[in-house]
């Protein structure tokens, strides 16, 4: 999931249109004119784009261990540093106590200047187990219609 969010989310966020490459290693699961969804078979993960997101997903059966949702938190941190160190970390961007859940953002609450990253896993619920590692850009520099 990190490599996915280094070469797909990060250009996505600089305005790069990642969606050739996106039709070249993935199969495209659904389309509608505000995003597309594709899976990468060699990982079960789905990688979707709008205009002012990216995001990369995991389900049951195929969402990471308690174990990898920790090792992949601690490389998201690494990133996150990284790439934008104008980002803060957010102790109210949590998904509670039975999650892996951590988030960096920018921007009052609902705002159209809010954007940052967010990662989330639950890999002890069962059939209801995922993940999602997202980056959120400014809604101002998205498509106005963009949801």
């Amino acid at each position: 999931m990190a490599r996915l969010f280094v070469e797909f989310c990060l250009p996505h966020h600089r305005g790069e249109n990642m969606r050739p490459k996106a039709l070249a290693e993935f199969v495209a699961e659904s389309s509608d004119l505000a995003e597309t969804r594709w899976i990468f078979n060699e990982t079960a993960s789905y990688l979707s784009l709008k205009a002012s997101k990216c995001s990369i997903d995991t389900v049951h059966p195929f969402a990471l261990s308690h174990e990898d949702a920790e090792d992949l938190l601690n490389l998201v941190e690494t990133i996150v540093a990284d790439e934008f160190p104008e980002l803060s970390y957010d102790p109210k961007a949590t998904m509670g106590p039975n999650s892996i859940s951590k988030g960096w953002m920018q921007g009052s609450s609902f705002s159209p200047d809010r954007w940052g990253v967010f990662f989330w896993a639950t890999p002890d619920w069962g059939e209801s187990s995922g993940s999602t590692l997202f980056l959120a850009s400014p809604r101002h520099k998205a498509d106005p219609g963009d949801n």
